[in-house]
């Protein structure tokens, strides 16, 4: 049974004439007879009764007329909402953006774009550390994840999708309060006596790992190092004077009057990341990542 078949059926249901429903149909009237024939055939069912003066329903014909005009309804309109997915006409896109990130400097633009191209498509934000975003893009409370590149560590390679889409600087950041801050040059090997504030490694083993060789880089150890458990908690560490971090630029607001941030001249420059996991078929997704190539 093929939907052409139940279309022919349903057109010569609606006319009772099988000229009549050929016509409508832009088909040849043997064809549109020998569908229903075979519709017949295969069902084991008669489905019209046929005289020289009439053709009528049987009563068979009269339930599969109601049903497959559901049927073929429902299809309709199924494969209207996956054209609709398809245009952005209709979905859901959460977003989670690692905490302190800067986000007006690559994040309103693309959701303009998206909001004018595909109204219907509602749009959620929020933030959260290194361990809450992994976690929500896999268990599937987040759609996409916005964060630092060197995260991947910490993510199951074989299960995520990731793009880059914005560049930004690592800098050594401590507080005006320590004596360091006000001298007029800064040696890097000045902070073999200051702890290191990183972030934990249980939380990322990837950003611990950064400032540690970031360290190597320059060619210094530090005294000591303190964990922390977010961005967040770090950069309130090194404003309460316990040591110095180092961060990416886009987190350190401008308006931060209470650290000094500093510019390393041998680091590789940091990298945000949309990622998402594999398996999630969201339509939303494309929409929003081909925005930011």
């Amino acid at each position: 049974m093929t939907i052409f078949q139940m279309q022919c059926f349903l057109s010569a249901a609606e006319t009772l004439n099988f000229t009549e429903a050929a016509s409508r149909m832009f088909i040849a009237q043997s064809s549109l007879s020998r569908n229903i024939s075979h519709l017949e055939s295969e069902l084991n069912l008669t489905l019209f009764v046929r005289t020289k003066k009439y053709v009528r329903l049987t009563p068979v014909g009269t339930v599969l007329y109601a049903e497959f005009s559901k049927l073929l309804q429902l299809g309709n309109t199924v494969v209207q909402k996956a054209r609709n997915a398809e245009l952005g006409e209709t979905g859901y896109l959460h977003l989670g953006v690692l905490e302190t990130q800067r986000s007006e400097n690559f994040l309103p633009d693309q959701l303009t774009r998206l909001r004018k191209n595909h109204p219907n498509v509602r749009i959620d934000i929020t933030s959260g550390t290194f361990r809450e975003l992994r976690e929500g893009v896999l268990n599937g409370g987040i759609d996409i994840a916005l964060t630092l590149s060197f995260d991947l560590e910490d993510y199951p390679a074989d299960e995520i999708v990731y793009q880059v889409f914005f560049q930004s600087h690592p800098k050594c950041v401590i507080s005006k309060s320590n004596p360091l801050a006000s001298r007029d040059s800064f040696d890097w090997d000045m902070l073999c006596t200051e702890m290191m504030i990183a972030i934990s490694p249980e939380v990322s083993a990837g950003a611990y790992h950064n400032i540690v060789q970031f360290c190597e880089r320059h060619n210094f150890t530090p005294a000591g190092t303190i964990y922390a458990t977010s961005i967040q908690n770090a950069l309130l560490k090194v404003e309460a004077g316990l040591g110095f971090s180092v961060m990416d630029e886009n987190c350190i607001s401008d308006s931060n009057t209470s650290v000094l941030s500093v510019p390393f001249y041998k680091a590789d420059p940091l990298h945000l990341i949309a990622v998402w996991w594999k398996n999630n078929m969201s339509p939303a997704i494309p929409l929003f990542t081909n925005l930011l190539i």
